[in-house]
């Protein structure tokens, strides 16, 4: 069965063009999936790259809607919108008809079991509702019982996140976090959350993972040589994936 690799990337970075060419030739590369981050109020969980390139797309834009819709006119693969549901609580039915109606197919809260354990299933039924998708996040953090009870509304993957934040290589036994995860769940694993390099994908993978969620080192080669090094990065990755 074909890796799935699910290339994040936030809306807008580094500029509407750059970020636009990004989505068309990394979809011909070989992105099966696009993850795309909606600035949040506060990016608890991520990483410096990733909040850097929040802060830029902030000060440049206020029409997140046009991006979504004008990244849909370009790829048929699915897009998954990211945010923190801390942000859109208080408008959550109009950030999903919104996100809806441009074109996402699906939505990924990286808070909502670690911050909402006690009424998560109410957003993930108004999600269902909405027609949308609900990729749960989880991580080595939450108790494997909600995991294994979770993973079987997540779709089309569950999101797990090795480390605590993104962009961040903290020591993790990788084949042992993945051996408990696949005992406690049958879904589509995908792995992302502070992946170190092309070595640790194989890895996850010869681990038994589904695919990888790649985003800070693309955030890290636009921001040192630029959009050809990210797409790069898109090839390499997508070569690994088809080596298993």
């Amino acid at each position: 069965m074909k890796k799935l690799l699910v290339s994040y990337i936030t809306l807008g970075y580094p500029n509407k063009s750059e970020y636009l060419k990004f989505i068309k030739e990394s979809d011909a590369l070989g992105t099966d999936i696009f993850e795309l981050g909606y600035p949040p109020a506060f990016a608890k969980y991520d990483g410096p790259l990733i909040r850097k390139s929040y802060l830029k797309v902030k000060s440049a834009y206020n029409n997140f809607e046009k991006l979504i819709s004008d990244s849909r006119s370009i790829t048929n693969k699915k897009i998954i919108l990211l945010t923190y549901l801390e942000s859109i609580q208080n408008n959550f039915d109009e950030f999903l008809d919104m996100i809806k109606a441009v074109g996402a197919d699906g939505v990924m809260f990286p808070d909502l079991l670690i911050d909402f354990s006690e009424e998560y299933y109410k957003y993930l039924n108004k999600t269902l509702e909405k027609g949308l998708k609900p990729v749960i996040f989880v991580s080595p953090f939450i108790p494997d019982k909600m995991i294994s009870h979770v993973s079987k509304f997540s779709v089309p993957f569950l999101y797990y996140g090795i480390r605590p934040t993104t962009g961040i290589a903290t020591p993790v036994n990788v084949s042992a976090l993945l051996k408990r995860l696949k005992n406690i769940t049958n879904n589509k694993i995908v792995v992302g959350f502070g992946l170190k390099g092309l070595e640790e994908i194989k890895e996850v993978l010869s681990a038994g993972a589904d695919g990888v969620a790649i985003g800070s080192a693309y955030v890290e080669a636009f921001e040192n040589l630029g959009l050809r090094s990210a797409l790069e990065i898109v090839k390499k990755v997508r070569a690994i994936l088809d080596e298993f």
